[in-house]
């Protein structure tokens, strides 16, 4: 028996936002449900409460299979899932956290606007060629020195691996509250800041990777602090990292929708343009200010441009006004507070018919309520 879920914009949610910004997760979950078989790609083609419908292509020329996948847990579906990829990363023997660390020692500290700072670093390590919306998970701390890269030592290794096969057990008897809490807590010291700009230069006998990291800095947030407290030849650590993936914008009238904390990406996005159609874009602040940050980004020519000044919890409503106006587009990348963010995604799949793999639409952050009294 497999019982359907009765919300069709959460389930689609969950389904865009797994197929859309985690496939690698997603491979892992198919490799591990079909052991016997190489995996070149999976999809979600369906949620139901008691597991997942994934499309698995195996590698070759062989033809796509359907496979039904259960959960392992109770709790919400972002939970079950989250259990699935954990669990199945452990069981290839994967690391959990700290397989992708990277250390960078700023070079340089730049105030662009009254709330955006700008990190210069360098890497002993390249960036990525394709850097839009790359984002790093930096931990808010700063270390005396990059410790030397070598091979992990067997021990260690299998410490590690004791660790996460504990961490699974642990996470599958806990209820579903106080695991989120201690997911909550294993996260509270990191902060995804996205990747504006890399290049290269050659330097004595070695090429010396750069990069520039822009943080949208509010108030006494840790992170603003954090980015505030930096000087030259700090050394920083990210934990983890991401691509953001953007072929559905390559042909199409396209409509980029971002908030301050997306103006990293989007105006990377907009300098990698290589569309023949000029874009549709929005972008939102809370400040006039903010706004500058676009002075020197290089726009697509004749990409429409609409600015928007509002308080974040009118972000839906404005940016819904400025859709109405637009006759027709096709596909969409946007990223803002996450009620908006799905407020304006529903309105996009329901009422302009914008599905998919077309429909990039994200929350970067979410609004706290009020404190009451």
């Amino acid at each position: 028996m497999r019982t359907p879920i009765q919300d069709h914009d959460h389930k689609t949610d969950i389904i865009d936002h797994v197929n859309q910004d985690h496939s690698e997760e997603l491979l892992t979950i198919a490799n591990a449900h079909s052991p016997d078989r190489q995996v070149h790609s999976a999809g979600i083609t369906d949620i139901y409460q008691e597991g997942i419908q994934v499309c698995i292509t195996p590698q070759g020329n062989q033809n796509a299979y359907d496979a039904f996948i259960p959960f392992e847990i109770e709790g919400d579906l972002e939970e079950k899932i989250l259990y699935s990829a954990y669990a199945a990363i452990v069981k290839q023997g994967g690391s959990l956290s700290g397989s992708r660390k990277r250390f960078f020692e700023v070079t340089a500290t730049t105030q662009l606007t009254p709330n955006f700072t700008r990190l210069t670093v360098r890497s002993a390590t390249p960036f990525p060629e394709y850097y839009p919306g790359y984002a790093f998970g930096f931990m808010l701390k700063t270390i005396k020195s990059a410790p030397k890269q070598a091979s992990e030592p067997g021990n260690i290794r299998w410490l590690q691996q004791a660790g996460n096969r504990f961490f699974i057990w642990l996470m599958k008897r806990l209820s579903s509250n106080r695991r989120q809490k201690m997911l909550t807590s294993i996260n509270k010291n990191v902060r995804l800041y996205t990747l504006r700009k890399a290049w290269q230069t050659p330097e004595d006998t070695a090429t010396v990777h750069y990069g520039q990291i822009d943080i949208f800095t509010h108030g006494d947030s840790p992170g603003s602090l954090w980015s505030g407290s930096l000087n030259t030849g700090d050394i920083v650590m990210t934990r983890s990292e991401s691509a953001d993936k953007h072929p559905h914008l390559a042909t199409g009238q396209a409509l980029l929708i971002a908030d301050e904390t997306a103006f990293p990406a989007l105006a990377a996005i907009l300098e990698h343009w290589h569309n023949p159609v000029p874009p549709y874009v929005i972008t939102l602040s809370t400040l006039p200010d903010e706004q500058n940050y676009f002075s020197d980004v290089r726009l697509p020519a004749d990409a429409q441009l609409h600015q928007i000044i509002c308080p974040a919890h009118h972000q839906a409503e404005e940016v819904l006004k400025i859709i109405a106006r637009l006759s027709r587009f096709e596909t969409v990348w946007a990223a803002m507070e996450a009620d908006a963010a799905k407020a304006v995604r529903h309105h996009l799949r329901n009422v302009r018919n914008i599905q998919g793999k077309h429909n990039h639409t994200k929350g970067y952050w979410r609004l706290r309520a009020p404190k009451a009294g």
